[in-house]
């Protein structure tokens, strides 16, 4: 198979396990015939759904890298009933730098899968994943977190599209997962995420946010598993384990109008809300220091919404435009299944 520059060495209607590289050409003066290497596994045994498991879109993600490195080593083929496609370090440049875009292009992944795609490494790998990878999946489960400047509460998520088939198909998925929080986007994404990729492509959309502040939480590490042979099971690919059977509570969340507060200008944040806070509109968010200017009082920061604090910047020092935090409000399970009840 291959794709212009890009190529793999596995074979994706094979039967069996075959753990491999997709090669990207990567022509540079210390390498002339160079290529970067991309770990791919697939695992397929008799008929059933396809589901592509992806993490490392940002290579300062590291929960969903863990977990499906973990997962590739542990499987056993012979109980897939179906397909299973596992990308653990998609944009690998940035993995192997710990960066959340590419060294090679500032490539970032995740807002590289337009109507067209770059002619970068960044953006051959989207189209690789999307055209390639995408193309022969009934669903999508993309890991993220909040990477080296964020830390974000554990979560699923979904794209529940404008189709209300696929929009019920997505909901019963995300349920499934059983995280304790279930974000539910109505409608499809704006930008040239990969979420509007495979909805494009037919495919289910699931995501989640697993942590971040630039380091593996153990806690987020074991809500993305959950999630992933939560979702494994639901699809028939996979029974899941007894140690994922137990049901969580879960709340229901969705983005609240004026939910991002950014940094207005330069200087050193001091956050007067943790995550999982429960805020409200008006209340004092914070504080921007100029440490270099002791003379000029702290801009004070406030909620434009109420809601519960989902992300919260990690680094001390900010710019003008910084993300500090983002709120989600809560909904109720029959507002959405409402809502998906209104689509054509």
């Amino acid at each position: 198979m291959s794709l212009s520059s890009i190529w793999t060495n596995v074979d994706l209607d094979a039967p069996g396990r075959q753990v491999g590289l997709i090669r990207l050409e990567h022509s540079v003066h210390r390498s002339a015939y160079g290529t970067i290497p991309i770990p791919v596994a697939v695992f397929a045994n008799g008929r059933g759904p396809t589901l592509l498991l992806m993490a490392g879109s940002h290579g300062d993600e590291y929960e969903g890298q863990l977990a499906l490195a973990r997962l590739i080593r542990d499987i056993d083929v012979e109980r897939v009933r179906g397909r299973i496609l596992v990308l653990p370090a998609a944009n690998q440049p940035a993995v192997a730098a710990g960066l959340r875009t590419s060294p090679l292009d500032a490539g970032n992944l995740n807002r590289s899968f337009g109507g067209s795609h770059a002619d970068t490494p960044t953006g051959r790998i989207a189209a690789f994943i999307a055209d390639e990878l995408m193309v022969h999946c009934d669903a999508v489960l993309d890991l993220h977190s909040g990477g080296s400047s964020l830390n974000h509460l554990s979560c699923s998520y979904a794209d529940l599209g404008t189709d209300k088939a696929m929009a019920q198909r997505t909901f019963a998925a995300l349920e499934a997962m059983n995280a304790p929080l279930s974000w539910a986007q109505i409608g499809c994404p704006n930008g040239p995420v990969a979420g509007r990729a495979a909805l494009q492509k037919g495919a289910m959309y699931l995501s989640g946010e697993f942590g971040g502040g630039g380091r593996l939480d153990h806690e987020a590490l074991e809500v993305a598993e959950r999630c992933v042979y939560r979702l494994l099971n639901h699809l028939g690919i996979l029974a899941m384990e007894a140690r994922w059977r137990a049901e969580v509570p879960t709340r229901f969340v969705f983005n609240v109008q004026g939910d991002f507060v950014y940094a207005p200008s330069d200087g050193v944040f001091e956050p007067l809300a943790g995550l999982a806070d429960t805020v409200e509109s008006g209340q004092l968010a914070g504080y921007l220091h100029l440490p270099e200017c002791p003379m000029e009082a702290p801009v004070e920061l406030r909620f434009a919404n109420g809601g519960t604090v989902s992300v919260l910047r990690t680094m001390g020092r900010s710019r003008a435009g910084d993300c500090l935090f983002q709120l989600l409000g809560e909904t109720k399970r029959d507002e959405i299944l409402a809502a998906i009840e209104t689509m054509a």
